[in-house]
């Protein structure tokens, strides 16, 4: 059964068809074969039967004194009930066996002579008012067993050539089916040797084959942003970490060149406690948004969970704004605590964490931050609202964008990194929402998260 395993597809379909067309037309033959036997089965007994019809009328009239002489292809014997043979024109291999036909049942039988001819015979009784009557009917059967074998060898021939014409059509078709699979495996071998942009060919035709190039080139689209957001957070994290590591450094040495001085030695290491804890609040950052921007579709959560999520943030940024002489107000309107938001409810409080921080550090002094969380149009919005001094229109496209800051309000002498609005705008986009900034006419910047909602 190797050949059935063949290493192609195109082999495998050729050869699973081969053999389910030679199955199917060998059945096909034998089922004809069969019916012309039938047919000619059912001829025989119907020319045997013709036969043997004058002679059952005039036995039955009673006109028995004298028989008409057969013709020349007929074969037939009329026995009378005292067993006088009154007409015979059967050959000489069946004329011995006579007496024997008589015993045979009524239909037909198939009879040899003692040479190698062979006989259909038909042994059919008549019953008068003076007895009964045999009628023993024969017909050569070589003629049509002639027929029969030509018949079955053309059917063989046939057989042969059709299934191997249906192999070299299925060989052929096949390639042309596959055909789309050949481009596609040569430019993916493509794409696997040189970094493109391209994708694999999509067919004409929208079928199974378009699909599965369709779902590919999603694929490698995926697979290309995965590795390009990747090569950027390396590259952005060796870029940022540079200076901070740099400066630690220029730290530590300072400190062992003031071991002497008590003072300048603790000044080096309070100044390098604030490097380390810059540097780990950005390998934090950073690990957090690798973690959420490979991550799949946040599993649902009750709105109910996410609003004691949203109080405990307000509590913390209470205690943050008051470090800062910024008060934080904030408000939750027209909440259904039956829906259900795609987003994990630690990642909801990063979210207002992260915006909350930045409106602080934004404000001045004696200003107010606004908080609000409402349900609008089957959508979760989150709204935080600062008195600061705005953020430069050139900055809102990149706002979202990794490292990247607005010095009039995200200075880097608070210890801001740039990953803050990113983290937010990949948390609100693998929930399937959106995050974005806007200017305020009275000043400040006001910052808005929208989630989609679900019935529960």
């Amino acid at each position: 059964m190797k050949f059935l395993r063949a290493r192609t597809i195109r082999g495998r379909i050729t050869v699973w068809s081969v053999v389910v067309a030679a199955i199917l037309i060998s059945a096909a033959a034998f089922a004809f074969r069969g019916a012309v036997d039938t047919i000619v089965a059912s001829s025989t007994r119907s020319l045997l039967a013709s036969d043997g019809a004058p002679y059952e009328a005039s036995i039955r009239a009673g006109r028995t004194e004298h028989f008409d002489r057969p013709g020349d292809s007929e074969l037939i014997a009329v026995v009378s009930p005292a067993g006088h043979v009154r007409v015979n024109s059967l050959p000489d291999g069946l004329s011995a066996q006579l007496y024997k036909l008589l015993q045979l049942d009524d239909g037909d039988h198939v009879i040899a002579d003692k040479t190698v001819a062979s006989y259909d015979v038909a042994n059919e009784s008549v019953t008068v008012k003076d007895g009964t009557w045999h009628l023993i009917e024969a017909r050569n059967r070589d003629a049509g067993q002639v027929v029969l074998n030509g018949l079955t060898l053309v059917l063989a021939i046939g057989v042969i050539l059709l299934v191997i014409g249906f192999g070299i059509s299925a060989w052929l078709v096949t390639g042309l089916a596959l055909r789309p699979v050949t481009r596609m495996r040569q430019q993916a071998s493509r794409l696997s040797q040189a970094p493109t942009d391209d994708v694999l060919p999509i067919g004409p035709v929208p079928d199974e084959l378009s699909a599965l190039a369709e779902t590919l080139n999603e694929f490698i689209t995926s697979v290309r942003s995965s590795a390009d957001r990747e090569r950027q957070m390396v590259a952005d994290a060796s870029h940022e970490l540079r200076t901070p590591v740099a400066v630690l450094r220029t730290q530590l040495q300072l400190a062992h060149i003031s071991t002497g001085d008590a003072k300048a030695l603790e000044e080096q290491i309070s100044a390098a406690e604030l490097t380390v804890e810059r540097l780990a609040t950005l390998s934090t950052n950073l690990l957090t948004l690798s973690r959420i921007e490979a991550g799949d579709v946040a599993p649902q959560t009750d709105v109910g969970a996410l609003l004691a999520e949203f109080l405990r943030s307000m509590d913390r940024a209470v205690l943050l704004g008051s470090g800062h002489s910024v008060t934080v107000d904030f408000v939750t309107a027209d909440i259904d605590e039956k829906l259900q938001v795609p987003i994990v409810p630690a990642d909801f409080a990063g979210l207002i964490d992260n915006l909350v921080a930045n409106a602080i550090v934004a404000s001045p002094k004696g200003s107010v931050v606004d908080v609000r969380l409402a349900l609008d149009d089957h959508r979760l919005i989150l709204t935080v609202e600062d008195s600061g001094h705005g953020i430069p229109d050139d900055f809102l496209p990149v706002a979202f964008d990794r490292f990247t800051r607005a010095d009039s309000s995200r200075p880097r002498a608070i210890g801001g990194n740039g990953l803050g609005l990113a983290i937010v705008r990949a948390i609100a986009v693998r929930s399937g929402g959106d995050a974005r900034l806007e200017q305020r006419k009275s000043g400040g910047v006001r910052a808005v998260v929208d989630l989609p909602t679900l019935p529960k």
